[in-house]
């Protein structure tokens, strides 16, 4: 690998001779295809690596597990030299990558969370399966929050508004629209489903910040590479 390309792969026709990849060209769109054992995900799993070597931060949606691997040093084998000679890999090393696991549960990994306000009402509304009616409330309930300068946070705060709604309905109805008590009845059930269901985690503060996705790694003096695998 030179310092203006990483390593892709090789075999093939171009037996021993390594394909690499410009890394000006690394922002480009890609594909990588082809039938069950013929190494897609070991080639997601070098590009990983080797883009992590040059310094450019990266993030996989590993729903499996199958490249976690990459956070522990490989185990030299016999096997593994013989491949990497087929391919055209000069050096191959057996090193741990700098790994961050993000976890929706935030139970085995970096918790991914956000705000109920920085969901926004649409998507909310979508996720909760909403009647345009519901959804109107919910519009609501944001509009007054941004008026008042009341954060909505996480789903107590918003609980706290539906309720608040609901206790000045003529008021809120006559400066919004209708606002009827059995749109916040459904809305509150509808919470509670999404409660049962693990949201209490992935709603709050802090809520995920893009930058932490571009975190250095001091040792290595590169980005780390994050890996997202869901947990449970």
């Amino acid at each position: 690998m030179t310092q203006d390309s990483i390593f892709i792969g090789g075999g093939g026709e171009g037996y021993g001779v390594a394909e690499t990849l410009l890394l000006k060209y690394g922002n480009r769109h890609g594909l990588i295809a082809g039938a069950t054992g013929t190494g897609k995900t070991i080639t997601m799993q070098i590009m990983a690596e080797e883009f992590s070597r040059a310094g450019v931060p990266v993030f996989l949606t590993d729903i499996k597990g199958d490249v976690s691997g990459m956070a522990m040093p490989g185990t030299p084998r016999d096997s593994f030299q013989r491949r990497a000679d087929t391919i055209g890999l000069d050096a191959l090393h057996y090193e741990a990558m700098p790994v961050t696991f993000w976890d929706l549960f935030g139970e085995f990994g970096h918790p991914v969370r956000t705000t109920v306000a920085d969901m926004g009402p649409l998507l909310l509304s979508r996720i909760l399966e909403l009647t345009d009616a519901q959804e109107g409330v919910i519009n609501v309930a944001f509009r007054l929050a941004d008026e008042e300068g009341w954060p909505i946070l996480d789903l107590d705060d918003l609980r706290a508004m539906l309720q608040f709604l609901s206790d000045n309905q003529r008021e809120m109805s006559a400066r919004y629209g209708n606002v009827t008590t059995a749109s916040i009845g459904a809305i509150q059930r509808r919470l509670l489903v999404l409660e049962n269901q693990g949201a209490t985690q992935f709603f709050g503060e802090p809520a995920l910040d893009i930058r932490d996705l571009m975190r250095p790694d001091p040792p290595r003096g590169t980005a780390g590479s994050t890996c997202c695998t869901p947990s449970g």
